[in-house]
């Protein structure tokens, strides 16, 4: 059986377990990414205030062997937003860099190539051409999808977040890449019924979703240590709903007696959060072990995305036994129950989410089960568990040749 290409630019938790799971199946041919700092380059980076944030980038956990990186990606990244002052592109043009890259990796041999999305079109072709397996990872909702649901956000909440006005977010050039590597794919692997859904409803191709794991060697924290913190993780956009989690911690004047503690980067505008001044906490974006530190002392865990193809925060915070409130639209109804493990909310249902953080603000006793549950839900599905449902799914799209 031929090994696999993985081309991922970034290395997320659900990237790193990924990689680590093929190569110790001996089924990772290489990871092909951005560049990985060491410890020595990481303290510099640490140093530069413009590049510092390269030092909180993860490194792989497979043989170094086994990893092909690609400085430059980095370097086109910093220069084409120097000369465009857009994130999007910027970003795009590295991605591309490392695919045009990673093409001239693929081989006849090869099993087949995994790839995440916006960075394998030119890597696509070159194995479809060489009659190897083209695996499509999409990590998040199909965009046609996202533009749907971020439109009619926008229509409601104007100019409230610089992370949700790129006009090459949805470019013609952009998201034509999209299409065609979702053509060219021959599988594709989504991490939530969300995401699968998002895929199904506006194409041909019909995904296979398998939840990301989690560790599962995290400690529970005793009840203790538990503050009456509210904590949302991640980057704060009005796509991850933050602005509506604000919305209602402000009208049911929860801020009287708990803290919204928001951990990340800041996108929203000042003169929207002006709003909300007092009501809330901001801790910018912090390492894994601060993180697991909020999760210890938070009481719940508020996860409301516009549309997000999974939110690995959630599994996280099970983990820590942390309760969640989250929006349906994302992997949480895939990995939690409903008045078990957290409360679910239809996403824009402002009432909904509003009665449910009001729920768990005056039930400390049940909210605090709901976070034993968590726990014992987290254990149940790790990233062992993961790997069993992963692998068994690869090695038959890697047998079968017919195309889906």
């Amino acid at each position: 059986m031929g090994k696999i290409l993985f081309l991922a630019p970034v290395l997320p938790s659900d990237v790193i377990a990924t990689a680590g799971i093929l190569e110790q199946a001996h089924l990772l041919e290489k990871l092909s990414t951005r560049s990985v700092p060491g410890r020595i380059v990481t303290a510099i980076l640490r140093t530069i205030p413009r590049l510092s944030r390269l030092s909180r980038r993860p490194s792989a956990s497979v043989h170094r062997s086994l990893v092909r990186t690609n400085v430059l990606s980095d370097f086109i990244e910093r220069i084409t937003f120097l000369l465009t002052h857009s994130r999007v592109r910027a970003v795009d043009a590295s991605f591309e860099w490392l695919d045009r890259r990673s093409q001239r990796m693929v081989h006849p041999a090869l099993g087949g190539v995994l790839a995440r999305e916006d960075c394998c079109q030119h890597t696509f072709r070159r194995a479809k051409q060489l009659g190897v397996k083209t695996i499509y990872q999409l990590p998040t909702a199909y965009w046609r999808q996202v533009q749907l649901l971020m439109n009619r956000e926008l229509e409601e909440f104007p100019c409230i977040c610089r992370a949700a006005v790129d006009k090459h977010e949805f470019g013609p050039k952009r998201t034509e890449r999209k299409d065609v590597e979702l053509e060219l794919a021959d599988q594709v692997l989504c991490p939530s019924t969300f995401a699968r859904v998002s895929v199904s409803r506006h194409s041909t191709k019909r995904p296979v979703f398998i939840p990301f794991g989690t560790d599962s060697n995290v400690s529970e924290p005793a009840r203790r240590s538990r503050k009456k913190v509210f904590l949302y993780a991640g980057n704060i956009t009005m796509r991850k709903g933050v602005h509506r989690l604000l919305i209602a911690w402000k009208k049911i004047k929860a801020y009287r007696t708990h803290e919204l503690r928001l951990v990340g980067d800041m996108f929203l505008s000042q003169t929207f959060l002006n709003e909300f001044r007092g009501m809330f906490v901001h801790v910018p974006r912090v390492s894994r072990e601060e993180l697991d530190q909020h999760y210890n002392q938070a009481s719940a865990l508020l996860f409301n995305p516009v549309a997000d193809g999974f939110g690995q925060v959630i599994l996280e915070a099970m983990g820590h036994g942390v309760p969640v409130i989250a929006s349906r639209n994302c992997g949480a109804p895939d990995v939690m129950k409903h008045q078990s493990e957290g409360l679910l909310v239809d996403y824009g249902a402002d009432e909904q989410l509003g009665s449910a953080i009001d729920w768990a603000l005056a039930h400390p006793s049940e909210l605090s089960e709901m976070g034993h549950q968590a726990r014992r839900k987290a254990e149940s599905w790790n990233w062992s568990d993961y790997a069993t449902q992963f692998l068994n799914w690869l090695r038959t799209c890697i047998a079968n040749q017919s195309s889906v």
